[in-house]
């Protein structure tokens, strides 16, 4: 039985529908869980509260954070003009290209037309290193992570080296138009830039992973995957509005 951990209003409300689906019970004394079954399975929202001490002794984990593609935070999609969130089981992001049922294809097709996948730009001139948040450097202990970063791709590149820091201003669409390669660590900054045509860079945990190098060592011939399109699929069918949430698609999916 899963067991839903409630933090704070906004992600309760994730939360709570899914677990409801699924048959489950709703816990909200965190950050300890004292009623938790911490060897059970377990729902949650993020790593934060209390939820990731739980996540690493659960037997399993469904995780919920922000979407993939499409979503605006806890606001509604200004696309869909509802919710949307990733949902994943054991691991903060799909690392795989899914194999997808044809109810999955079906589910999706509402975001695809609103793709505009670009050709590969192989003639960048830059590297665009994007820096990860605290919460990831503490929860992943990469505390360096941008300084050794960059440092390891000055022993390959000769090319200008760019950091944009978390939450910046400037538009990363307008980054990536000159850019030769995104380097990230598992931040869904690698779905915009493969999107545009950008040649991606990323460490294992990354959701990037399937159509990307982890090899810095490799800058200067970056991947051009030729399944890009099927691993776009792949995420978006594992990412829900907040009605396939409610009306258990996404336990359906994912259990």
């Amino acid at each position: 039985m899963i067991q839903g951990l409630l933090t704070r209003p906004l992600t309760d409300e994730v939360v709570k529908p899914f677990v409801e689906s699924a048959k489950g019970t709703l816990h909200s004394d965190g950050p300890n869980f004292d009623t938790v079954n911490f060897s059970g399975d377990i729902a949650c929202f993020g790593v934060l509260r209390g939820t990731g001490e739980v996540m690493a002794q659960a037997n399993n984990f469904y995780y919920f954070d922000h979407a993939y593609m499409f979503g605006n935070r806890h606001l509604p999609s200004k696309i869909f003009k509802e919710r949307i969130y990733r949902l994943t089981k054991n691991y903060q992001h799909i690392r795989e290209i899914d194999r997808l049922k044809a109810k999955d294809k079906q589910r999706i097709q509402k975001y695809k037309e609103h793709i505009d996948l670009k050709n590969w730009n192989v003639n960048g001139d830059y590297v665009l290193v994007c820096d990860i948040s605290e919460h990831a450097k503490k929860f992943y202990d990469r505390p360096n992570w941008l300084d050794e970063t960059v440092k390891e791709l000055k022993k390959h590149t000769k090319r200008e080296i760019r950091v944009r820091s978390k939450g910046a201003k400037t538009s990363f669409k307008s980054e990536l138009k000159k850019a030769h390669a995104v380097v990230s660590f598992q931040s869904t900054v690698c779905v915009d830039a493969l999107v545009a045509g950008v040649p991606s860079f990323c460490d294992k945990v990354s959701m990037g992973i399937p159509v990307s190098l982890d090899d810095l060592s490799l800058i200067e011939d970056p991947l051009y995957p030729a399944d890009r399109e099927q691993w776009i699929d792949s995420l978006l069918a594992n990412q829900f509005t907040m009605t396939e949430i409610k009306n258990g698609t996404a336990w359906e999916k994912v259990k």
